[in-house]
């Protein structure tokens, strides 16, 4: 119980916007990792309170593992396991790669810039059935004095059943000092870009979230949400812990 307590999932989302958990709840930041450098993160996150239109929600532990590294100065590759707990069973869920190119600060664009482009496997917790997936995800972001903008207005597609889905996420921080920020972060499922779904059919999760910045090598982040529609997840928490690991060979 106190595992469900300390972490999360954030909004229960699908590009069929029916009731499916989303495994990452994490709204992205434009630069790439830097070159000879992986970052191991574990996404923890859980549902205390699932969305008002499911009433056999089981509150499942969904862990995410998720390895990126930066290949050149502009580019990355991740990898990410998918992996769901529910009443004490485990489960493997899928898998994604995801490589990402990021605009080079030397072109002194206004904003920061990259594209992100995933794909993989995930498993339907109810059939446990496989689907062939993918995710396109422009980024852009903004450091202005101790105010932080970034905006993904992210697309979400299923190879099998060809629906498509427009999931932007929003983050809003505020540099309290060097080591902490505080902020808020918007996740909305809609539908399909050109045909949105009723309104009680999407989700809107909202977090107020905190980044701690320890060192030049760890990360952590935690964030409490609420949704705002039916098929949202009433309350989720989250939690994302990162490592990362220079591999270069000293001289």
């Amino acid at each position: 119980m106190k595992e469900k307590i300390i972490l999360l999932l954030c909004l229960i989302s699908t590009i069929t916007l029916k009731a499916q958990e989303n495994y990452e709840v994490q709204v992205y930041s434009s630069p790439s990792t830097p070159k000879n450098t992986t970052i191991f993160e574990l996404h923890s996150n859980i549902s205390p309170k699932g969305p008002k239109n499911e009433s056999n929600f089981t509150n499942p532990l969904h862990e995410t593992l998720e390895i990126t590294t930066g290949i050149t100065d502009n580019f990355e590759m991740g990898f990410y396991l998918f992996n769901r707990i529910n009443r004490g069973i485990y489960n493997y869920m899928g898998s994604h790669i995801r490589p990402r190119v990021t605009v080079p600060t030397s072109w002194n664009w206004f904003f920061g810039t990259s594209l992100s482009l995933e794909t993989g496997v995930i498993k339907d917790a109810l059939t446990n059935k496989y689907d062939a997936d993918y995710e396109i995800r422009p980024i852009f972001d903004k450091t202005i004095g101790k105010n932080y903008f970034s905006f993904n207005p992210t697309f979400d597609g299923s190879f099998k059943t060809k629906e498509v889905s427009f999931s932007p996420n929003i983050k809003y921080s505020y540099a309290v000092n060097p080591i902490c920020s505080l902020g808020i972060e918007y996740y909305g499922v809609t539908g399909n870009p050109l045909n949105w779904e009723k309104l009680e059919l999407q989700t809107h999760q909202f977090y107020l979230v905190t980044d701690l910045y320890l060192d030049d090598k760890h990360e952590f982040e935690f964030g409490i949400g609420h949704g705002t529609t039916l098929s949202s997840d009433v309350w989720n928490i989250k939690l994302i812990l990162g490592q990362h690991l220079n591999w270069k060979k000293q001289k």
